[in-house]
């Protein structure tokens, strides 16, 4: 094991391994497509900016690479490199206990019709007149995100569902949290005794790096829900569990339904003429509900 001093250290070691093989792994992912797809590099990289429907496999396929890039691999590449014993400082020897899968499911669907307005505040938000073409270009970006995140969900059949729970529940939910929660909010904790700095700055970081700015307070508010999983449970498989049902049950639930669906049932639940009065009561069950599961496990915040 190599020792770094500082979390600043780690932390800066830390991006550059997800820059450096987030890189690499992104060119892996454009070389072959050629002999997979049939697609020059150029061709390849054409569809990261214009979206095809007739080559959602395609960039698929680059998703995957990104994702193993920027995540799995620097993650896996840190942890054996700079902290000692990783599976044990991690929290990864820790099993899941079935009561706890119960709680989180709980509180995470208590949480919707509260995740749901901050959807709503965030997607209202506007800039100063000043930065109008800065607003412009974040508006454009994330009518960009939500048409991949459409077309990615297109499925036809039941490998279509798989593939996806693998690439958009699977992957990110293990890759994202042992960055930001085992290793990030981990490290800062480290030199901090106050366990809220590293649950927030690391939740900040995670919905900074998806760089969309109208769903930035909702993700950092998930961020934070994870993190504070990751402590009171004392296990990185909460967080990760956690994670992969935010992304897993919108997967199948727009396999089940449609994607139109979803938009008008389940996104807009807090969203409604009643709003106020959903929220109010979304607050009220998931404080209950969050206090209950805090004392059965004698924890105070």
């Amino acid at each position: 094991m190599i020792q770094l001093r500082g979390t600043v250290s780690k932390l800066l070691v830390l991006l550059g391994f997800c820059l450096f093989f987030g890189g690499v792994f992104a060119l892996a992912g454009v070389a072959l497509a050629k002999p997979f797809f049939g697609l020059s590099i150029e061709e390849a990289s054409d569809l990261l900016s214009n979206i095809d429907m007739e080559s959602i496999g395609v960039l698929k396929f680059l998703q995957l690479f990104n994702t193993l890039g920027l995540f799995i691999i620097p993650a896996i590449l840190f942890s054996w490199l700079f902290i000692q014993k990783p599976i044990e400082s991690l929290k990864l020897n820790r099993a899941l206990s079935i009561e706890n899968i119960v709680w989180i499911t709980i509180l995470f669907f208590s949480l919707i019709p509260i995740t749901n307005w901050l959807v709503e505040l965030n997607g209202n938000m506007q800039l100063p007149e000043i930065l109008k073409g800065v607003e412009e270009w974040m508006r454009s970006s994330e009518d960009r995100a939500a048409e991949l995140t459409k077309a990615f969900l297109q499925m036809d059949n039941l490998n279509d569902l798989l593939y996806n729970l693998f690439l958009i529940a699977v992957l990110p939910a293990i890759g994202e949290e042992l960055i930001f929660r085992g290793i990030i909010q981990r490290s800062i904790n480290e030199s901090n005794k106050n366990y809220h700095w590293g649950v927030w700055i690391s939740a900040i970081l995670f919905s900074a790096l998806h760089m969309q700015f109208y769903g930035f307070i909702p993700r950092l508010f998930l961020g934070a829900f994870f993190g504070y999983l990751y402590v009171w449970t004392k296990t990185l498989w909460a967080p990760i569990f956690a994670h992969f049902l935010n992304n897993g049950m919108a997967v199948l639930l727009t396999y089940i339904y449609g994607h139109e669906t979803i938009e008008k049932e389940i996104d807009q639940l807090g969203t409604t003429e009643d709003t106020y009065g959903y929220l109010a009561f979304a607050v009220v069950v998931f404080s209950v509900l969050l206090y209950l599961f805090l004392r059965r496990r004698r924890i105070s915040l």
